[in-house]
């Protein structure tokens, strides 16, 4: 093998090593996705600048086990994320659930071009991508989920998606800490809420996950 071939191998073996401590499913399509998609951004990042992470094995945990981590508490079949940046959480749950119809609102126009391309090189049938501000977005049919990682505070984020998501749907927040004055806002707003401890293969962080329950 060349030094591609041994850095794919030895990434992919890592990558199935991550997925089953989180107990997330996959196909071996899926692993050769996400190894394309990390290159991409890899390349992408050179020039572009999408994400502070340049090493790959970094963005292993940082960006690809942290986003496959919320897929226990994925339940529907749509799911909208907001602000996703360089295609973080919505590429990677797109890849690892071919059956979820995944939209991507991005407002940055290299970012959402990236989304773009990296969706049409792996060939992602269930990625779609909204070059748009989430304010502005109006969907046909409304999504069961909309998620969100580090976009912003949680009562910006459901102020701002609340036209796209369904009755009885959920808001999935990706948080570091678990943010207790923002969830005092979420209470004020009359709405349900729980918050979930996420442990993250090779990262040493805090993650929680909020998830708020849209009004019926």
């Amino acid at each position: 093998m060349n030094a591609k071939q041994d850095l794919e191998a030895s990434l992919e073996s890592k990558i199935m090593r991550g997925l089953d401590q989180l107990d997330v499913s996959y196909g071996e399509q899926a692993i050769n996705k996400l190894v394309n998609y990390l290159e991409l951004l890899s390349e992408w990042n050179k020039t572009h600048n999408l994400t502070a992470v340049d090493e790959i094995d970094e963005m292993l945990s940082i960006h690809v086990f942290d986003c496959a981590s919320i897929i226990p508490y994925i339940k529907g079949s749509s799911l909208l994320d907001v602000g996703s940046g360089a295609g973080l959480p919505g590429m990677v749950l797109a890849i690892l659930s071919p059956a979820l119809e995944v939209t991507s609102v991005e407002t940055r126009g290299k970012k959402a071009q990236f989304q773009m391309f990296a969706a049409n090189k792996l060939g992602l049938k269930n990625f779609v991508v909204e070059n748009v501000r989430i304010e502005e977005f109006e969907p046909k049919e409304k999504f069961a989920m909309v998620t969100s990682r580090a976009f912003s505070s949680l009562d910006k984020f459901v102020d701002g998606s609340k036209q796209t998501i369904a009755d009885n749907g959920r808001w999935l927040a990706m948080k570091g800490l678990v943010p207790k004055e923002e969830l005092k806002l979420i209470k004020k707003m009359g709405l349900k809420f729980d918050t979930f401890a996420l442990k993250v293969p090779e990262l040493d962080a805090q993650r929680n996950l909020v998830v708020i329950n849209a009004p019926k």
